[in-house]
């Protein structure tokens, strides 16, 4: 934005990557909002050097900046937040689009006592693969209908944050946005509020095999389990029990989550029950990939899930992208 007197009432974070025309997409939604003269736009754009510019880049609500070399997904959103102008740092990937109303409800429910407000997550890719299991096992206690309220947790890597909260973590703050959730338990226990949003809408593209999921499960929990262990402080005793169970643990994920689907009295139940062999095997590895972290540490798992995040294939039913 040219006018320094801007001032916007939302700063919207995309990291961009390779895929041109869905991070194209995602931009479009958010210069398409209801209160598109009150945003603005800021774009890590993280592919090669001789990658064409991103459409619609050049809008005068976009500031684009580049990630220095080495720098992770964390950190990339970490230099958005602080080179956002807004009082209101709302994330969103490139694999998603902001439906309409997204940033009205994002600044609406900001005006209340909450650091984080979460989203409605819908399926952007359904029928595709393995995308409807992997939409319900990411985002499925965001998934419409969406209950609005107080929550402990929001939706992870699509949420929205008071910036000066952020940026109170200083230097932890890279780290911490690599892995929202424990960031989000971070606030909690530090007596910060979080929000759930129905009418804050998104639409997410997910992963469509059982390979691709394996891949961001691996590098993600890894990265996770050792940020768990290094912000919570566990001990080595509580390390080492998390590893011994660890082979149990996507049987207690089975029945703990199904139990949550049943007593909302989900739409999504059927399909999850369908697909237990499925989610026993991700969970699998997710199970070890943080066992992984937190006996050796996250390693070189955040940049594996930077390129993950922003490189994978989510592709639509009729098309490849």
């Amino acid at each position: 934005m040219s006018d320094p007197q801007f001032d916007p009432w939302l700063t919207v974070v995309i990291i961009v990557g390779p895929h041109r025309e869905r991070s194209a997409a995602a931009l479009a939604s958010v210069l398409s909002q209801s209160i598109a003269n009150h945003l603005e736009v800021v774009l890590i754009d993280c592919a090669d050097a001789s990658t064409r510019p991103l459409a619609g880049s050049d809008h005068p609500a976009v500031r684009v900046h580049h990630l220095p070399e080495g720098a992770h997904f964390g950190t990339a959103r970490a230099i958005a937040a602080a080179a956002a102008r807004a009082p209101v740092v709302a994330f969103l990937e490139e694999h998603a689009r902001a439906l309409p109303g997204w940033a009205e409800a994002l600044v609406h429910a900001h005006r209340g006592p909450w650091t984080g407000v979460g989203y409605e997550v819908h399926n952007g890719n359904p029928g595709s693969g393995r995308s409807d299991i992997n939409a319900l096992l990411s985002y499925g206690l965001f998934s419409p209908p969406l209950a609005r309220g107080e929550s402990r947790l929001l939706s992870g890597h699509n949420c929205a944050y008071k910036r000066d909260v952020l940026l109170s973590f200083g230097d932890r703050l890279a780290r911490l946005l690599l892995v929202d959730n424990v960031l989000q338990k971070l606030l909690v226990g530090s007596g910060y509020r979080l929000f759930l949003e129905p009418d804050a809408k998104i639409a997410h593209r997910n992963e469509v095999s059982a390979s691709s999921t394996a891949r961001g499960y691996l590098a993600f929990h890894r990265a996770f389990g050792a940020a768990r262990a290094r912000e919570g402080h566990w001990s080595l005793l509580r390390r080492a029990t998390y590893v011994l169970l660890a082979p149990a643990i996507p049987l207690y994920f089975i029945a703990h989550f199904g139990r949550t689907l049943l007593r909302r009295r989900s739409p999504y139940l059927g399909l999850f029950l369908r697909n237990l062999l499925y989610v026993y095997f991700v969970q699998l590895v997710a199970a070890f990939a943080q066992a992984a972290g937190l006996l050796f540490g996250e390693g070189d798992s955040p940049r594996r899930f930077s390129v993950f995040e922003i490189s994978e294939p989510r592709p639509l039913r009729t098309q490849d992208d």
